[in-house]
C-alpha cells in the first residue's frame, strides 16, 4: 500500500498507514463468517481516514449497517455541517457566490426535513434523510477530494449557520438544475402540496450556460409507435402524428396528442415523458437518452422535463424542450448566472426565495443520511472500529476489507478479511533516502495481513 508520511520537528518520521490489503484479497461472498451478530452494526472511524464501500462511496463519520426484511440498510451519521461537506449537487469550480448560495439552501433544506418526521423510505429504513435526487445528492468524503474540492469547503464553512427563515423557521427551500427561462409555483409542480408564500415562479433569464437549458429529442414515428405499444398506449395500428396541445387543466406543461387512422389519445407531458422515458432506453440503448452538449455527452434522462413542445414532420417527432428538474425554488444554473452577473448570495437567494429571510440557526443534533438500502452485502474498507447493536465493541480495530452479509432481518454475518490471523510481517517497498523537517514522504510497503502501523 502507499501512504504518506510528515517528518515532525522532532526527527521522527510519523505516519499513519492504512493496510488496504494490498496482498491480502477482499473476502468473498463464499468466505466463511467471522461471527453473525444482531443489528444494528456501526463502523466507528479510529483516524481521518473515511471508510470506502465497495460499490458506493467514501465516508466521513459513523456508518450503521442494519438489517431490514429485504437486506441490509446502509446510514451514514454525521453532523450537519459535514453532511453538507458530502454533498455533490454542483460542480465546486462554479463561482463562489453560487457555491455559497446552495451551501445556504442546502443547509435550510435538511433543517426543514429534520424538523418533520421522516417519511417514505427514511420512514420504513429509519433514517432522516436520502442520499439521492429525491433528496440531496450526498456522495460523501470524495467530494473534498475532487479536484476543487476545497472550494466546496470554503463555501459551508462561510456560511456555516446560515438558513433561510420564513416566520421564524427554515423553509422549504427546493432547489433544481434548469428552470428554462422562469421558475414555478410550488403546487404547480407538486399538486398535491400547497402554496408556499417562498416558492412563487420567477423570471431565470441567467441560465444560458446550461446545456439544459433548451434541449432536443427526435424520434421516428415507427419507434415511437413501438415505444407506445410496450406502454400499453397504442395498438398495433399506424401512428400518423404527435403533437403538443395548450393544457385544458391549466398545467404549466402541455398535453400530447396522438392521432392514427380511426384513433385519437391525449396524454399530459408529464405521463408522455414517464412513459417513453422509461421504455425508450431499454428499447433503443444507443439511441436514448440522446446525444447533448452535456459532461456524459447524452441527456440525463430522455425527456429532462415536461416542459416541451412536440412537433412531427417527415415521418419523426421532434420533441423540444427546456430546463432540467421540477422547476421550483432555486435554479442552479440561474444561481451560476446571476453570480457571473455580480450578484451575491444574499441577492442570489433574495430572487428565488422571495419572502424568506437569511438568520442563524445551531443544530447539534447528528443527521442520519440513508446511504443504500435493499442490499445483501456490503464491503468496508478503512480502519474503525466495530460496535454491535447492544453497543460493545465487537472488533477494537478493523482495518482492511470486511464483509457484512444479510443474513435475515435484525441480522448481520460479518466476514474478517482473509489472512487475519497471519503473523504481521511489514516490508518497505520503497521510501525516499531523505525528508526535509515537516516535508511529506510516500512510502510504500507490503503487509502480510490488514493493520494498521506506525512507523517511526
Amino acid at each position: 500500500m502507499r501512504g504518506r508520511a510528515r517528518l515532525a520537528g522532532g526527527g521522527s518520521l510519523v505516519a499513519c498507514l492504512i493496510a488496504a490489503a494490498l496482498l491480502m484479497p477482499a473476502p468473498g461472498a463464499g468466505a466463511e463468517p467471522y461471527r453473525t451478530v444482531a443489528a444494528p452494526l456501526r463502523l466507528v472511524p479510529t483516524g481521518p481516514v473515511p471508510t470506502s464501500l465497495r460499490g458506493l462511496s467514501d465516508y466521513f463519520g459513523v456508518l450503521e449497517i442494519d438489517a431490514a426484511g429485504d437486506g441490509l440498510v446502509v446510514i451514514n451519521r454525521l453532523s450537519l455541517e459535514k453532511y453538507l461537506l458530502g454533498l455533490n449537487e454542483v460542480p465546486p469550480d462554479w463561482p463562489a457566490e453560487a457555491l455559497r448560495a446552495q451551501a445556504i439552501a442546502a443547509r435550510t433544506y435538511a433543517l426543514w426535513t429534520l424538523a418533520r418526521p421522516p417519511a417514505g423510505s427514511a420512514a420504513a429504513y429509519g433514517f432522516d434523510i436520502c442520499a439521492s435526487t429525491e433528496c440531496q445528492v450526498f456522495t460523501g468524503a470524495g467530494v473534498l477530494a475532487a479536484p476543487d474540492g476545497s472550494r466546496w469547503m470554503d463555501a459551508v464553512e462561510a456560511t456555516s449557520g446560515r438558513a433561510l427563515l420564513y416566520e421564524g423557521d427554515p423553509i422549504l427551500a427546493r432547489y433544481h438544475s434548469v428552470s428554462g427561462g422562469h421558475t414555478l409555483d410550488n403546487s404547480q409542480a407538486f399538486p398535491e402540496e400547497p402554496d408556499f408564500p417562498y416558492l412563487r415562479g420567477v423570471p431565470s433569464a441567467t441560465e444560458e450556460a446550461s446545456p439544459l437549458d433548451r434541449w432536443r429529442v427526435t424520434f421516428p414515428l415507427d419507434d415511437l409507435r413501438a415505444i407506445l405499444q410496450q406502454g400499453g398506449w397504442w395498438d398495433g395500428s399506424e401512428l400518423t402524428e404527435v403533437r403538443s396541445l395548450p393544457s385544458d387543466r391549466r398545467l404549466p406543461y402541455p398535453d400530447i396528442l396522438l392521432r392514427g387512422p380511426g384513433r385519437r389519445l391525449v396524454r399530459t407531458a408529464q405521463e408522455f415523458r414517464e412513459v417513453v422515458g422509461a421504455i425508450a432506453p431499454r428499447a433503443h440503448p444507443n439511441r436514448y437518452p440522446s446525444v447533448a452538449a452535456t459532461p456524459t455527452g447524452r441527456l440525463p434522462e430522455t425527456f429532462p422535463s415536461n416542459r416541451m413542445t412536440v412537433s412531427t414532420e417527415g415521418g419523426f417527432v421532434e420533441v423540444r424542450g427546456r430546463g432540467w428538474g421540477h422547476g421550483v425554488g432555486m435554479s442552479q444554473w440561474g444561481a451560476h448566472g446571476l453570480a457571473l452577473r455580480g450578484d451575491d448570495a444574499e441577492q442570489i437567494l433574495a430572487h428565488y426565495y422571495r419572502g424568506a429571510e437569511r438568520g442563524e440557526v445551531a443544530s447539534r443534533r447528528p443527521l442520519d443520511v440513508g446511504i443504500d438500502w435493499g442490499r445483501r452485502r456490503v464491503e468496508a474498507t478503512g480502519a474503525f472500529r466495530l460496535v454491535d447493536a447492544s453497543g460493545r465493541p465487537l472488533v477494537d480495530s478493523a482495518v482492511g476489507t470486511w464483509g457484512l452479509s444479510w443474513d435475515g432481518p435484525g441480522v448481520v454475518s460479518v466476514t474478517a478479511p482473509a489472512g487475519l490471523d497471519r503473523p504481521l510481517a511489514v516490508t518497505v517497498l520503497r521510501a525516499p533516502d531523505r525528508v526535509r523537517t515537516g516535508g511529506i514522504a510516500r512510502i510504500q510497503v507490503a503487509l502480510t495481513r490488514p493493520a494498521q502501523i506506525r512507523a517511526a
